[in-house]
């Protein structure tokens, strides 16, 4: 077990969000904030306009007019993709050359995140009801703990894949059983400390442990998105990692979603079309120009 002071420490060390993702965090939950209060935090930041008006004219934004400015993009894609594309960008910066203790690399890491975003968002789009708020940025930053957790992973490699290996417990409950924490939880620890909103870091935090979620819970739906598309992309293989053959679903995700298989795997197959594309927008190699 790692004792709890040594996980803080650990969270504590890790670089945050940049300061203009977090600011349009903040604005998106704001309901008086206009297109302008938008334009002015990105505007400065050279990067983030160059990578803003590169996703923008992506086709997975479907937007049929070449975006050749922020102004035209805050108004062609709104607010919330804006947010999204900011999200995206400033986290994938952190991201480094390989996850320890997941057996992954940048470019596979970042693609599972690119996948379960995508995912959650489709199958958003499938039920009654329209697409929740933040699905799209929950499924991006749902495996944010991953980047804490991995060094204490790596350090008890063997025991993990000991409890695994019989194919009856999953990485997420060998976590808890070697660790005393799991990645899910961290990662709302990870959330907290950047100052993200509860709508985020509450569906990061319950997203393998929907059991222990409240009903009424304003985020399950996302939760339940975010488990289902996890699960989804795993089975595509978007994001192999030590507990690739031991994952579980819950079985009551799918009825409460109200989701059928048949378009489980018309999202599946709508969204690997996506993936790659916005992977490589994104940047696959850390560092990589944009």
């Amino acid at each position: 077990m790692i004792p709890r002071k040594v996980l803080l420490d650990r969270v504590s060390t890790l670089p945050t969000l940049s300061v203009v993702a977090t600011r349009l965090i903040a604005l998106s939950n704001d309901e008086r904030a206009t297109a302008s209060q938008y334009e002015k935090l990105i505007r400065p930041d050279p990067a983030m306009t160059a990578n803003l008006l590169k996703l923008a004219n992506s086709a997975y934004f479907g937007i049929p007019t070449e975006i050749s400015s922020v102004h035209q993009a805050v108004v062609l894609l709104g607010t919330k993709r804006i947010t999204e594309i900011a999200v995206g960008y400033a986290f994938r910066q952190l991201v480094p050359d390989e996850v320890p203790g997941y057996q992954m690399d940048s470019s596979g890491y970042w693609l599972h995140c690119i996948a379960v975003a995508v995912m959650a968002e489709r199958l958003a789009e499938t039920i009654k009801g329209g697409t929740p708020d933040l699905t799209f940025t929950v499924g991006l930053l749902h495996d944010i703990g991953k980047l804490a957790v991995g060094t204490f992973l790596e350090d008890e490699a063997s025991k993990i894949r000991a409890k695994i290996s019989d194919g009856e417990t999953d990485l997420v409950a060998a976590e808890r059983s070697v660790l005393g924490f799991d990645h899910a939880r961290v990662g709302a620890l990870l959330a907290d400390r950047w100052k993200l909103p509860r709508s985020i870091s509450e569906p990061i935090r319950y997203h393998h442990d929907l059991d222990n979620m409240s009903a009424d819970n304003p985020a399950r739906q996302v939760a339940e998105l975010v488990h289902l598309a996890d699960a989804l992309a795993h089975s595509l293989g978007y994001g192999a990692d030590i507990g690739e053959l031991a994952r579980t679903v819950g079985t009551d995700v799918v009825m409460n979603c109200g989701i059928r298989v048949q378009q489980l795997e018309f999202v599946a197959m709508d969204a690997m079309q996506y993936i790659e594309e916005l992977g490589e927008q994104l940047g696959l190699a850390k560092g990589e120009e944009l």
